[in-house]
């Protein structure tokens, strides 16, 4: 497995803005590494504070060798809770994308690290001004 996963990431792009020019789709693509000793309390890694809809897809991937993470997002109103083992991955699509917070998991020796990367792959819909 590569340990850094930050710019490979390969999307597919679509239009969720309604077919009128005075729209315009955003698509950012960003990786964040993760870096979280253990024990460790929740840490924000993305926070939508604006009115847009946020949608696309993310993965999370840890590196760590002993230490498992856990995974909280809330798309739209649902809230999911996910353990992800060391050394592996996991993807998920979403619609309006609201937060995401991981939490180094105090199963291992206090003073490890807990590492891996969050790749993000983010699209919303804005209004032109011009228009």
């Amino acid at each position: 497995m590569n340990a850094n996963m930050c710019g490979t990431s390969g999307s597919a792009v679509f239009n969720f803005c309604k077919t009128t020019p005075e729209n315009q789709l955003v698509h950012i693509q960003q990786c964040n590494p993760i870096v979280q000793p253990v024990p460790s309390g929740p840490l924000p890694y993305f926070t939508n504070t604006t009115s847009l809809v946020i949608n696309g897809s993310f993965t999370v991937v840890n590196t760590s060798s002993t230490t498992s993470m856990t995974l909280v997002f809330v798309d739209g109103t649902l809230a999911t809770n996910v353990i992800i083992a060391p050394g592996r991955s996991v993807t998920y699509f979403f619609e309006d994308l609201k937060s995401i917070t991981i939490e180094a998991m105090a199963d291992s020796t206090p003073g490890a690290a807990c590492t891996g990367n969050l790749l993000l792959d983010l699209h919303y819909c804005v209004e032109c001004p011009n228009y």
